[in-house]
């Protein structure tokens, strides 16, 4: 799997050739992961890509935070649409070596965002109802999807102080360092790339936790406590779509996770 081959994970955060097309400030957001196997993970994700692991485990990774200045590049961001509320349900693959993030589904408060997604950038996008709040160092982040397949998600949790930068061959920066996103349409697969600083992180306790986001995809909700971590503020510039390959669509199972 891949920690198996040499890996050049640091080649990722440089910044990509051409220009970008969109801007994004993702703030306040919450890592949520959990272990699970890779074998059994196998059938969900296309042929093409190969599951990404650490120490012979693959992770899946909840992912909620909030969204500002919202806009395509060169332009001035629009009231009442540059900024919104999202989750997402990950886990983390490769392509010809390189590292990046397979989406299994991602929820919006705004239906326009959920909709451009889609089409642009062919994820897998759905419209939900978000409550986001913030008080002190205390946060809470209650959604529920607007339309099939039924997703909930409700979490409150406090933040602490300042971790260290992880190393590279760390589990941190696996599971966060990540500067590519794949998508399959058809049998094409594409590649989007993003760029931004690294990851500062800080740590996280939860006080409250209630998730079908799992459930809602087939995949078993996990039992064990998450590995967590928190970050405050990043800006974000996104690329366009390239396609980089071909394959053939994944089935999807319920998995066991750990």
């Amino acid at each position: 799997m891949g920690e198996g081959k040499q890996i050049d994970r640091l080649a990722m955060r440089g910044r990509p050739q051409g220009s970008p097309v969109i801007h994004q400030r993702w703030e306040n957001l919450l890592f949520l992961h959990w272990a699970v196997d890779p074998q059994a993970l196998r059938p969900l994700i296309p042929s093409a890509l190969e599951i990404d692991t650490f120490q012979d485990k693959a992770w899946i990774g909840i992912t909620p935070f909030h969204l500002e200045d919202v806009r395509p590049v060169m332009l001035p961001a629009f009231p009442g649409l540059s900024t919104f509320d999202e989750i997402n349900v990950r886990t983390y693959v490769l392509h010809d070596g390189r590292p990046g993030i397979w989406f299994f589904s991602l929820d919006a408060s705004k239906l326009m965002h959920a909709v451009a997604s889609r089409i642009y950038f062919m994820m897998p996008y759905f419209k939900a109802s978000i409550e986001f709040r913030q008080e002190e160092h205390r946060f809470t982040f209650d959604l529920h999807r607007a339309g099939p397949p039924e997703a909930a998600f409700y979490a409150r949790w406090q933040t602490g102080p300042r971790l260290r930068d992880p190393d590279v061959d760390s589990l941190a920066f696996f599971l966060v360092e990540r500067y590519n996103c794949f998508s399959v349409e058809g049998r094409r697969v594409y590649q989007t790339r993003i760029y931004h600083h690294p990851w500062i992180l800080e740590e996280a306790a939860i006080e409250e936790l209630c998730s079908k986001m799992m459930s809602a995809l087939g995949l078993a909700e996990p039992v064990a406590d998450p590995l967590i971590h928190f970050s405050r503020s990043l800006d974000i510039e996104i690329w366009a779509p390239t396609q980089i390959g071909e394959a053939f669509p994944a089935q999807k199972v319920r998995i066991p996770i750990d």
